[in-house]
């Protein structure tokens, strides 16, 4: 009995699986991301909210606090 030989697939069938693949990637790792920023985000919301100072750190190490600010009245600028 003769071996079975399937056709090998077409170049194009496999640029369209490779495209599918990238897209994908790409979509999970902006879920991920956005699943990341929105913890960091609420963290921080929630910190202030606490009445705590929260710490920003940058990947040059440089740190900035931050915390809730009192309300301003009239006349005291930032409007």
């Amino acid at each position: 009995m003769a071996d079975q030989i399937t056709h090998p697939p077409r170049l194009s069938d496999l640029q369209l699986q490779i495209t599918q693949a990238q897209t994908q990637a790409k979509m999970d790792l902006l879920e991920r991301t956005n699943e990341r920023l929105t913890s960091h985000l609420q963290a921080i919301f929630d910190g202030i909210g606490r009445n705590e100072q929260v710490e920003l750190v940058y990947p040059g190490g440089e740190l900035v606090l931050i915390t809730k600010a009192r309300p301003r009245r009239a006349g005291e600028g930032g409007e």
